[in-house]
């Protein structure tokens, strides 16, 4: 046996960000870095609020995937909103003219704003963390983040 102890394990999405992760190895994992679009903010915030329907319904925490799909969702029905139709070129210029702002969204992104190519200039990214248990937090960016990081990695358990 090794013993090898790295001083943090950092993952990118993968399956570390499936709930079945979580579920089998969540408490002996604690202290995982992973990379997402998506953290359960504090109570009250628009991504708790959200999630607590979503947890109701189905018995499970909002994921990075499904909370990016909700969030697409809720981009394109705000836009068809604004375009007072359901048109296709009505909708796509609503899109283009999309420019909602952080405290709008469940994402962790600085907003939804598209570009020439219709990429999200806004999107952007969190570190999040296995903690208190079963669960990840957001530990970067700091204005982001719920708690801070917890190092070193202690390894598995």
């Amino acid at each position: 046996r090794l013993d090898y102890k790295p001083p943090m394990m950092i993952a990118d999405n993968a399956g570390f960000s499936d709930p079945s992760f979580i579920k089998a190895v969540g408490k002996l994992a604690q202290g995982v870095f992973n990379r997402s679009s998506f953290a359960i903010g504090p109570p009250g915030s628009p991504s708790f609020l959200i999630n607590e329907m979503y947890k109701k319904k189905s018995g499970d925490d909002l994921d990075d995937t499904a909370a990016r799909q909700m969030q697409g969702f809720f981009v394109l029905v705000e836009a068809i909103d604004r375009a007072k139709s359901t048109e296709p070129d009505k909708i796509q210029a609503a899109l283009r003219a999309t420019d909602l702002k952080a405290d709008q969204l469940i994402m962790g992104y600085k907003g939804v704003k598209f570009d020439d190519k219709g990429q999200n200039v806004l999107a952007s990214t969190l570190v999040i963390q296995l903690q208190d248990g079963e669960n990840y937090v957001a530990v970067w960016p700091k204005n982001q983040a719920r708690k801070e990081p917890m190092l070193p990695y202690k390894g598995w358990q």
